[in-house]
């Protein structure tokens, strides 16, 4: 319980990934405020507060600035503090470049890359206030390279999430709040969530699986795809006392997939 007292904030909980990460830190004693689309955080909820923590479901979009001040106001108001924030919300976007649509690459941009912001402005003034928090944001291993087409929108969005983490870990050195850190962690192919959908490819549809195990899997060492937990694990470290020294980085938790 390395958490217990501490108050995390959750967005994109309703997701493969976004699920296993709330669970993680309401493993470690924190509570929660977990927001997604609808009612999509409410079973996650649900099943956090069974572990003992305080969990509070929001119907939130990061595409909706106030939305994301609602939800820092309702972290305030039920728990009087943010500890922790993990922007995990986001979306694919599939297809070549030059047959899509600008609105389908705006989408895109706008909740991958402007989400996170949205969601870090609104939560930021309060662990400004207390001069300490944790912030993770969750970028992806194609915010290291290229990918492999069909996903440019995608991976623009997620270069973005990573360089606004990097930015923001240096402004708030630079600004007198070495107690919140900034730090990304960039999934490989997991078995959750975008990791499992049809995606498109030059062969046609296929799923994150087919695509995995077809082009990737002989040239990854750990030869598997990951888990929603091995990526909820590195996010939790990130947030712990004892990673106080790390910020600015983007974590690669991938089983090697970046050198395939």
């Amino acid at each position: 319980m390395r958490l217990r007292g501490r108050v995390a904030v959750v967005t994109g909980a309703g997701g493969g990934i976004g699920r296993a990460i709330a669970l993680a830190f309401a493993g470690e004693g924190a509570d929660l405020v977990l927001a997604d689309l609808a009612d999509a955080a409410a079973p996650v909820a649900e099943a956090a507060r069974r572990g003992g923590v305080r969990a509070t479901p929001l119907a939130a979009d990061v595409a909706r600035m106030t939305d994301m001040e609602a939800m820092a106001r309702a972290a305030l108001e039920t728990h009087g503090r943010v500890d922790v924030l993990v922007t995990c919300a986001g979306i694919d976007g599939q297809g070549l470049l030059v047959e899509q649509a600008e609105a389908a690459w705006t989408r895109v941009v706008d909740v991958n890359l402007n989400g996170t912001y949205r969601a870090i402005r609104a939560v930021l003034p309060a662990m400004i206030a207390r001069r300490h928090g944790r912030i993770v944001t969750i970028a992806s291993i194609f915010g290291r390279h290229g990918g492999y087409g069909f996903i440019t929108a995608y991976t623009a969005s997620k270069h973005g999430v990573i360089g606004l983490t990097r930015a923001l870990a240096a402004e708030l050195g630079g600004q007198g709040y070495p107690g919140i850190t900034v730090n990304a962690v960039c999934p490989g192919y997991v078995r959750a969530g975008m990791g499992v959908r049809v995606q498109s490819t030059r062969r046609g549809p296929m799923s994150g699986e087919e695509i995995f195990e077809r082009y990737y899997r002989r040239q990854t060492p750990g030869r598997r795809m990951l888990e929603a937990e091995e990526i909820a694990r590195a996010v939790v470290f990130l947030a712990l006392p004892e990673s106080g020294g790390i910020t600015g980085q983007a974590l690669n938790v991938d089983g090697g997939f970046i050198m395939s």
